[in-house]
């Protein structure tokens, strides 16, 4: 279907330390209480349905999903009772709410949760999709039924289906494949069905050699159905290099890929509304790797939505004090605020360092050695970029002009410019406050207001 012989727009190798590749996922134990927030998703929050006092079942609806933008709802994953729904701080400062339940240790099935009429037409797949509550489980959270909602208006002939994982340490796809490779045949078959696409490829790194083989086997001699085995690179996930290295084609700047005729879907998403159709429970928990040099023992756990950090540490034991937790993986995950954070939808690992593996580098002097630049998969010119964010007295004008055409709007955050920093500058922390200088620039100039 497409050209292999093109060179990959990705060359950086990292170390995979897929150390629970041989993992299969456990069941963790019932957690005591999970704290649901209401935007585990991208778009507007959910609305609570229930309140304080209230009775909930695994599966039951607890929040709808906002029906004036893009949303997605939010079902109990324990049985117990909710005792609070209130503020929770994020990370970054800002606030959501939150909705909290005790558990009552029995993990009793919301008699709701039956198996739905299986859809005669897109329209009826996307609705099931947005009642499954599932979302972008690689880590962008965004609603799957909005994004599968490009098939109304534009024709799409390819979905590609992302099993690439190329994150060092996660292993929480590779092991969807492995051990439900059923749904994801399901799921890819849906996709043909109700998106008309003519091919699926399910896209998966080489370092992955069990699934390729087992996903081959299950498609042989449906032509429809490909299994492409990609070079082990990094970022070989993003929706961006993906897109290229498996079709040739290029997504310019405010362009959908839809508008391309290819839809892109992480394969756990996949799995997860593939089982919603066939047994009518939406997503409540998901497979979660446990992993880093502060763990004691590797897992992958399957955890319930809302458990606490501290519950998965506890669950694999530490053999070091931690001295930074990350939730997702040590290119793009971020450092927990606290130990009591919840797992969310997107979650799909928690790495916990010790503090000798925690501990950042001191950044020196840019010596202009270009690294960064020639291993940025977009073309992006991080030394530009970093020089121009960092000269605030520098003209307005003429320091956006500057972070446009060194690429700023381009930047995909895959960190590959800081982790070959030899001065180790935080390039890509310093380039999102480019863009947002860039977006407020913008902003100022189309409302008239001084920069």
């Amino acid at each position: 279907m497409f050209s292999k012989k093109r060179k990959d727009i990705s060359s950086l190798h990292v170390p995979h330390n897929k150390n629970t590749a041989g993992c299969t996922p456990v069941a963790m134990a019932c957690p005591k209480e999970v704290l649901l927030p209401m935007n585990m998703h991208y778009g507007a929050a959910a609305i609570p349905v229930v309140e304080v006092g209230d009775h909930v079942r695994v599966g039951q609806l607890i929040a709808r999903e906002d029906e004036t933008s893009i949303s997605s709802p939010v079902h109990a994953t324990i049985s117990g009772t909710v005792v609070e729904i209130g503020p929770l701080a994020l990370p970054n400062g800002k606030e959501t709410t939150a909705i909290r339940i005790e558990s009552d240790g029995k993990m009793e099935l919301d008699p709701n949760v039956q198996p739905p009429k299986y859809p005669e037409n897109l329209d009826e797949f996307l609705e099931l999709c947005r009642l499954s509550g599932v979302v972008g489980l690689g880590g962008a959270a965004f609603p799957v039924w909005k994004k599968l909602d490009a098939a109304r208006t534009a024709e799409i002939d390819t979905i590609l289906v992302n099993g690439a994982e190329c994150e060092p340490y996660i292993t929480s796809d590779h092991r969807m494949m492995l051990d439900h490779s059923d749904l994801v045949a399901d799921g890819m078959y849906m996709m043909k069905q109700f998106i008309g696409c003519k091919k699926c490829v399910i896209c998966i790194e080489s370092n992955k050699a069990d699934a390729i083989a087992l996903l081959r086997e299950k498609f042989a001699g449906d032509d429809s159905m490909e299994v492409r085995e990609l070079n082990t690179v990094y970022p070989q996930g993003a929706k961006q290099v993906l897109l290229y290295n498996v079709t040739g084609k290029v997504t310019m700047q405010g362009q959908r890929m839809a508008n391309l005729g290819v839809l892109i879907i992480n394969v756990s998403s996949l799995a997860k509304v593939a089982y919603y159709i066939r047994t009518g429970m939406p997503l409540v928990d998901r497979i979660v790797t446990v992993d880093g040099s502060a763990v004691a023992e590797p897992k992958n756990l399957i955890v319930p939505i809302g458990t606490r950090v501290s519950a998965l540490l506890e669950e694999v034991g530490t053999k070091a004090e931690p001295g930074k937790v990350l939730i997702g993986g040590p290119m793009l995950g971020r450092a927990v605020g606290t130990l009591e954070d919840p797992i969310v939808k997107a979650t799909s690992a928690i790495l916990a360092m010790n503090k000798k593996d925690a501990k950042l580098s001191e950044p020196s002097a840019c010596i202009h050695c270009g690294r960064c630049v020639a291993v940025c998969p977009m073309g992006v010119d991080p030394t530009t970029i970093n020089k121009a964010t960092l000269q605030e007295e520098a003209d307005p004008k003429t320091r956006y002009e500057i972070l446009i055409k060194a690429g700023t709007r381009q930047c995909i955050e895959c960190a590959c410019c800081s982790y070959v920093c030899p001065a180790h500058r935080p390039l890509m922390e310093v380039n999102k406050q480019g863009y947002a200088f860039a977006r407020g620039y913008e902003k100022a100039q189309k409302g008239g207001v001084k920069a």
